[in-house]
């Protein structure tokens, strides 16, 4: 899914700016993964709740619901791009990340949450405060390789330097 060869974003050039949005692929894995880990625990609950043990069941349902929530999240926000104004306003949705002008850079750093070796792609403000992307589809990488060529594409669009 992050493969260098297929990355998972779309990139397009527009009148105003650039727009940054989850490749098909991206959105069909996660959507489908989310649903099908929903359904399988569904299954599960029910052997639990056929035996002598309905706690288990009730425990397996709960965890369903969860990644069903997930799996209509992704479904919901696959169409909500990242777009960069030619100013270098950024915007995730309605949702202004950095006004124009404010962009010093463009920084992968450790995210909050996640694995070991994990890492997230971030907007460095020109007071030195990071602004994170809200989105799932641009949010963690699994390597430092593999968020390079995004955030080297998203300090393009902004014309800051490139992270190194």
């Amino acid at each position: 899914m992050e493969d260098a060869k297929s990355p998972p974003y779309t990139l397009e050039r527009t009148g105003d700016g650039w727009v940054f949005a989850p490749s098909t692929t991206l959105i069909v894995a996660m959507t489908g993964g989310f649903g099908a880990g929903s359904i399988f625990l569904v299954f599960l609950s029910t052997r639990f709740f056929r035996a002598a043990n309905p706690w288990f069941g009730a425990i397996f349902l709960l965890v369903a619901c969860f990644s069903a929530a997930l799996a209509i999240r992704a479904w919901r926000t696959r169409g909500t791009p990242l777009k960069i104004e030619t100013g270098g306003r950024v915007s995730y949705g309605v949702q202004e990340l950095c006004a124009a002008g404010t962009a010093k850079g463009v920084r992968i750093v450790a995210p909050r949450s996640g694995e070991a070796g994990d890492c997230e792609v971030c907007i460095e403000l020109l007071d030195g405060k990071l602004v994170s992307i809200p989105s799932q589809y641009f949010t963690v990488f699994s390597r430092r390789e593999h968020a390079m060529p995004f955030a080297a594409a998203l300090a393009k669009a902004l014309g800051v330097e490139e992270p190194s």
